[in-house]
């Protein structure tokens, strides 16, 4: 097969997978989701590497609302738009209260190999992420894409371009660790303020 060839059957499996997960996280929603915003399954652990090479995990982010996102700073298309979207966020949430203390970000790099301590550094700093409460964090390939897949985000790598393909959902997770709901990140009409108050609320409970 050609590379050619082999690149178009790439982004048919794809466009398969993700319209699959799409089709997953639909029904968990449908089965989860009511006026309490229902929980749709535990959140897996984690335990990864921050930039300042410190470990942070799970257990340092309970009793926190949290939004998750799987990213990587390379992406040729939607992590750099949802990560200022999620800025956004933070913005809100800090005119609100509680960030940092009751609610936190966790952006989560599946591409470790350019996604360094230094390169997430400068790529937080371009959206003004408050490491109070905005965790970039890193760890190995593997792990991490199987953690995404934990989450019901799947990760795709074109080891031949070196390139990811994923679902860019933004999910909510309560400080119980609980998976309460997501966002698409790339939603035109993504309400940040919605976002921001579903956290707040969460943090009531």
């Amino acid at each position: 097969m050609n590379s050619k060839a082999q690149s178009n059957a790439f982004k048919i499996i794809v466009s398969v997978v993700l319209l699959a997960m799409i089709g997953v996280f639909g029904y968990m929603l449908l089965k989860g989701n009511d006026t309490k915003m229902g929980v749709i399954k535990k959140a897996p652990d984690f335990k990864l590497e921050n930039m300042d090479g410190r470990q942070i995990g799970s257990a340092d982010l309970e009793g926190k609302a949290k939004l998750v996102y799987f990213f990587y700073s390379t992406c040729p298309d939607v992590c750099s738009p949802t990560t200022y979207t999620i800025s956004k966020i933070q913005d809100s949430l800090v005119k609100k209260g509680g960030f940092g203390d009751k609610t936190a970000i966790v952006s989560i790099s599946f591409d470790p190999a350019n996604d360094t301590k230094e390169q997430l550094k400068e790529f937080s700093g371009r959206f003004h992420a408050d490491p109070k409460g905005w965790y970039f964090l890193r760890g190995e390939e593997a792990s991490i894409i199987d953690l995404a897949q934990k989450f019901g985000v799947t990760v795709i790598k074109d080891k031949q371009g070196g390139t990811f393909t994923h679902n860019n959902v933004i999910l909510l997770v309560d400080k119980k660790g609980d998976l309460r709901t997501y966002y698409v990140g790339s939603d035109p009409d993504l309400d940040v303020e919605k976002i921001a108050q579903d956290m707040i609320k969460l943090t009531k409970e």
